[in-house]
């Protein structure tokens, strides 16, 4: 018997001393299975099972050293290499040694995020599938896509299975159907693609690792005799494949030990399903079962409300978690009015436990349900002045050192970026003024000449400063790859100097971001061939495009520091006090998405039951948040978010408050704490005298509501902008459509070939910014212009592209109606023509363009009666909208409030995450939102 039996429960005995065959494990939260793991594992070591025998799989690189690490510590004996790895490790390495059986190259790698995304666009732009492909929006549906080539690889779904699938229903009508039928063919071009390359994805090595296992019985074979010993962590967290693939290693000894709770089973969006633990119990009926309830981690008011809130699952395993710790602190439901005041009030509420001596900062960890949602509780902390660490958040490319980074290699390639040029100013090596940067920028842009030489010619020692290091590196681009000039840039610029940073745990995580920034940059020239800085720059404008934003760089777990992360990054982790925020109706549990494109129900390999809806795995994730606190759990939650409405409270609290929880009122906490003092300030860059405002077009105020910093940037500083596709092709169809319906008169009726030449000469004028997205498009408007002309839409109108310039209590708005029409009751119609896809009438009373047509209409050319209608280019739809007075009044409001805030120059950002991911500002802008 071993030393340590004895401090082991009876349940933890039985399974650590569980001899041959089958084994699972029911592990709730905090009940010492990784304990249990490592005696089982020094149990086999001490009966003389050499290490190499072992095979140990977890999900993550983090929990695969950290049972290692215990492994060493508890495990003595002499040993050969130790084999504790991740599921995709253990793969890869297997495909390494027999993959060459199966067709797999021997020196594979792994893909990125981007390379697939690239690979896939490719296929797009040759095949141009019609129900997975739009000219105007040629990439929406690659993501899509990728997950499902991803979801059919997890379960087990070849190209050839699914090209079976597409042939066998080709008679039947349903464009589902259809978009899944050109999905099969996609997929096979998109994985021959893939090897060709001599690259596979992380569900690649698992896909292959089971095709060779299945088709090659000696390999089989030989891989059950290495390993006699299988354990697996975390096993409600397998997909499909990952389950096959531990069967097919059990061989015929089938020693194979698994541990799960379907409690905790939280990763259905990677094709986690705990129909795997139903299904073990199937493939091997005769498994011994033991079951893990004494929870070392938690006290009794936890356990009691994540207990409450989880038995509401029906389709769960019955399991009941008793706490050993004793009671604790009540749980916690704060309340606020709203989101701001429900992060200050957290910060509040941190900075009290840690001053009071409760719980160090690195005890401390505020769980969202979404990254998007990190960012308040941030500016929170800062201006409480509490030191945080983001773990796991996305948003690298929006980091202000990595933006920094970026704008160095931009302006290095493009001189002439306006934006990068003004950003490297404001940096302390340069430490031109900001005031007088705007300045510089708009009179190179009046004076029509090169910013660059704008500065160069400056006497500012900044600027030439700036201009020097830029030509210098330049110079270097000729003859260095992209990894060597970043190098180069972060050494001659000192970038790193990190004493003008504010504290340790900056100078940290700057460090690591951009230390990581090299290894992404060092990866891409293992990956690509051209290691020029312009290929780099253009596979960035990949990387954004398909939105592959990497996570911000991890700290040392060591840094004392309060943790702000997901509930699905605080997985297999505990703290003293945890937060809970967002607890309403829409965000925790979260609205459930919509998911696209799937895989035909015939593919799968099994049905999924009912613990698989949504509702069921957002409960889950709470309950993981909930069981992830030692000492204190606090739930929070506002009464507004976006928007005007009063968001509910969540379903969830009801269970998790039960009779005896604390309620906390957030009003009351910051008047206590003595209120917040914001410090962290945005940097803005106002002009010492506001200009006059003459005129305001529709474009000018639709920019200041969307985000007045965007407005400054672009219509004070007069910054240029970089061209999008989408404008290019929207202007080119208005060009053609007016010289064509220009040219209608009596004599001459309009023809097709009239308006298909008045078409080809508007792409002739343009140069189009997106040439591999120019033969599509190109295609797709002659669709849209055929399908309006055989309607018999493009018929004479009274007026054409008519200008007008409208007075607003003494402001004048100028503006341009795309056409008006008279019909023979005497009625006007004004009619405007857009690219997008078509909105619902009820959606557009509140549309300002049409509020500004309507107040043009009646005010400057007296048209009466007056109808207002946007003609849909893409289905040929005319949606007509009414707009009543009072609407029009609230419209002339809006106008005012916009010219009041431009004369007073308040151009606040408004930090939103999908606008400032379009914005052409976004590397400049100080509040572009991570």
């Amino acid at each position: 018997m071993m030393a340590t039996a004895a401090a082991l429960t009876q349940a933890q005995r039985a399974a650590v001393d569980h001899a041959g065959g089958p084994l699972l494990i029911v592990a709730g939260a905090g009940t010492g299975k990784t304990r249990v793991l490592v005696e089982r594992y020094r149990r086999l070591r001490q009966e003389g099972v050499p290490a190499e025998q072992i095979l140990l799989l977890t999900f993550t690189e983090k929990a695969a050293r950290e049972v290692l690490d215990r492994v060493e510590q508890e495990d003595y004996l002499p040993a050969g290499e130790r084999f504790v790895l991740t599921y995709h490790a253990f793969a890869q390495r297997f495909l390494q040694e027999e993959g060459w059986l199966c067709g797999i190259p021997k020196g594979f790698r792994i893909v990125s995020e981007v390379r697939k995304w690239e690979l896939m666009r490719d296929v797009l732009l040759e095949r141009r599938p019609p129900h997975l492909f739009h000219a105007q929006r040629p990439y929406e549906r690659i993501g899509e896509l990728l997950k499902l080539v991803e979801r059919a690889k997890q379960e087990l779904v070849s190209p050839a299975e699914f090209r079976v699938w597409a042939e066998a229903s080709e008679a039947l009508d349903d464009p589902v159907l259809a978009a899944q039928r050109q999905a099969a063919l996609i997929y096979g071009e998109y994985q021959q693609r893939l090897l060709a390359e001599e690259r596979l994805d992380f569900d690649d090595t698992i896909y292959f690792s089971v095709q060779l296992l299945t088709q090659e019985p000696s390999v089989a074979a030989r891989q059950s005799r290495r390993f006699s010993h299988l354990m697996v962590d975390e096993f409600q967290d397998t997909n499909f494949a990952q389950s096959r693939l531990l069967e097919l290693l059990a061989g015929t000894e089938r020693n194979l030990c698994v541990v799960g709770d379907d409690d905790q089973s939280i990763y259905k969006f990677r094709g986690a399903s705990v129909a795997n633990l139903r299904r073990f119990r199937a493939v091997f009926p005769d498994a011994a079962v033991t079951r893990l309830e004494e929870n070392y981690r938690s006290r009794g008011p936890i356990l009691r409300a994540a207990g409450r809130l989880i038995s509401e699952d029906p389709d769960r395993l019955e399991k009941r978690l008793i706490a050993t710790r004793g009671e604790g602190r009540p749980v916690s439901v704060l309340t606020a009015t709203n989101v701001t005041e429900e992060a200050d009030a957290v910060a509040a509420l941190v900075k009290t436990a840690i001053d009071e001596g409760r719980h160090h900062p690195n005890a401390i960890a505020i769980l969202l349900r979404a990254n998007a949602h990190l960012h308040n509780f941030a500016r929170a902390l800062q201006r409480q002045g509490v030191a945080y660490q983001v773990s796991g958040a996305r948003g690298f490319y929006q980091q202000p050192e990595i933006k920094d980074c970026l704008a160095y290699l931009r302006a290095v390639d493009s001189p002439d970026d306006t934006v990068c040029l003004m950003r490297l100013l404001s940096l302390p090596r340069y430490a031109a003024d900001s005031v007088q940067a705007g300045r510089w920028a708009r009179q190179a842009r009046d004076d029509g000449r090169r910013f660059f030489d704008l500065l160069q010619e400056s006497n500012d020692d900044g600027a030439r400063r700036l201009t020097e290091d830029l030509r210098r590196f330049n110079g270097l681009a000729l003859r260095l790859g992209v990894d060597d000039l970043f190098y180069e840039v972060m050494e001659q610029t000192h970038y790193l100097d990190l004493e003008r940073f504010l504290g340790p745990i900056e100078r940290l995580q700057v460090s690591a971001n951009v230390q990581k920034l090299a290894e992404l940059i060092a990866a891409y020239c293992d990956e690509h061939p051209d290691h020029h800085l312009a290929a780099y720059l253009k596979h960035l404008d990949a990387t954004e495009a398909a939105q592959a934003d990497e996570e911000i760089a991890p700290l040392d777990e060591t840094v004392n520091a309060v943790h702000l992360m997901t509930v699905h990054q605080a997985k297999g982790l505990e703290f003293g006090l945890v937060i809970i925020p967002h607890l309403v109706e829409g965000r925790f549990p979260a609205s459930r998405r919509g998911e696209g494109l799937t895989l035909p129900n015939e593919l799968l390999k099994e049905e999924l039951p009912a613990a698989e809806l949504h509702l069921a795995e957002e409960r889950r994730l709470a309950y993981v948040a909930l069981t992830r606190a030692r000492e204190e759990i606090v739930c929070t939650l506002a009464s507004r978010y976006e928007g005007i409405r009063d968001w509910r409270p969540s379903r969830f609290l009801t269970p998790i408050r039960g009779e005896g929880a604390r309620e906390l009122a957030a009003s009351q906490l910051l008047a206590a704490s003595g209120g917040v003092v914001e410090v962290a300030r945005q940097v803005e860059l106002p002009l010492n005298d506001a200009p006059p405002i003459a005129a305001l077009s529709y474009t000018q105020v639709d920019t200041y509501l969307r985000c007045p910093q965007m407005y400054q940037y672009r219509f004070v500083f007069r910054l240029p902008t970089r061209p999008k596709p989408q404008m290019q092709f929207g202007r080119i169809l208005h060009d053609a459509l007016k010289d064509a319906l220009g040219s209608i008169d009596r004599e001459t009726p309009l023809t097709w070939a009239m308006v298909d030449s008045a078409y080809v000469s508007a792409w002739a004028k343009e140069r189009f910014c997106a040439p591999e997205q120019a033969p599509s498009l190109q295609d797709l408007g002659r669709t849209y212009l055929r399908r309006a002309f055989d309607a018999g839409d493009l018929s004479k109108p009274l007026l054409l592209e008519q200008p007008f310039s409208l007075r607003v209590d003494g402001l004048r708005l100028t503006g341009r109606i795309d056409r008006v029409d008279r019909h023979p009751d005497g009625s006007y119609e004004v009619i405007d023509y857009k690219t997008g896809s078509a909105k619902r009438a009820a959606e557009l009373q509140r549309d300002l363009q049409l509020g500004v047509y309507a107040l043009a209409a009646r005010e400057v050319f007296r048209f009466d009666p007056l109808s207002l209608s946007y003609y849909y280019l893409e289905t040929s739809e005319r949606v007509t909208v009414d707009k009543p007075q009072e609407r029009l009044e609230e419209d002339r409001q809006t106008i005012v409030k916009v010219a009041e805030g431009i004369r007073a120059e308040l151009f606040t950002a408004k930090p939103d995450r999908m606008k400032c991911s379009g914005c052409d500002f976004r590397q400049l802008c100080p509040s572009a939102a991570v």
